[in-house]
């Protein structure tokens, strides 16, 4: 018997999505946790799209070519272990590309997206929070406005991410 090719794509989601649902579940737990006893309360969760703090002492860029590569790297070292490196895989996942605006601060006005992943469409929602794990991009109210770039999220079968600013090494 052979396996249609939607049959395979279901397949390939649905394992994908488990993949994601665990890499989450294991990025959420920061520390061991002590041994449980009767009497313990069970400790809370942690908030899982809490912003990182942000890197002390940004300085200002002098382009936004500068600033978007400085943006890529935050999102990156913000996200270890839901990011890949080396070869891009052919065929990707999903491929994302969120459009960040932002205040002249470095934080986050708006995101939204000019493509979604159709075949992959929990990766919309994680292309955001990994961006929104960057509490600061640091200052961008130097450079003219808008204060906007695309990023492009490259998807691999494990739900894992490379930006496109740092493949190509703009």
């Amino acid at each position: 018997m052979t396996i249609s090719s939607p049959t395979t794509r279901n397949l390939k989601w649905a394992n994908a999505s488990l993949l994601a649902l665990l890499a989450v579940l294991a990025g959420c737990a920061s520390k061991p946790l002590p041994p449980s006893s009767p009497t313990a309360p069970a400790p809370a969760p942690a908030p899982s799209a809490a912003p990182a703090p942000a890197p002390s002492n940004l300085p200002a860029v002098r382009s936004m070519v500068e600033y978007r590569r400085r943006a890529a790297q935050l999102i990156m070292a913000a996200n270890t272990g839901r990011t890949f490196s080396g070869a891009v895989p052919d065929p990707l996942y999903g491929i994302v590309v969120l459009t960040i605006a932002f205040n002249a601060d470095g934080s986050i006005k708006n995101t939204s997206f000019l493509r979604r992943s159709s075949v992959g469409p929990e990766a919309n929602n994680l292309a955001v929070e990994a961006t929104r794990r960057v509490a600061s991009f640091g200052p961008i109210g130097n450079l003219p406005g808008p204060w906007e770039f695309n990023e492009t999220f490259l998807y691999n079968d494990a739900l894992k991410f490379q930006l496109r600013t740092i493949v190509e090494k703009l």
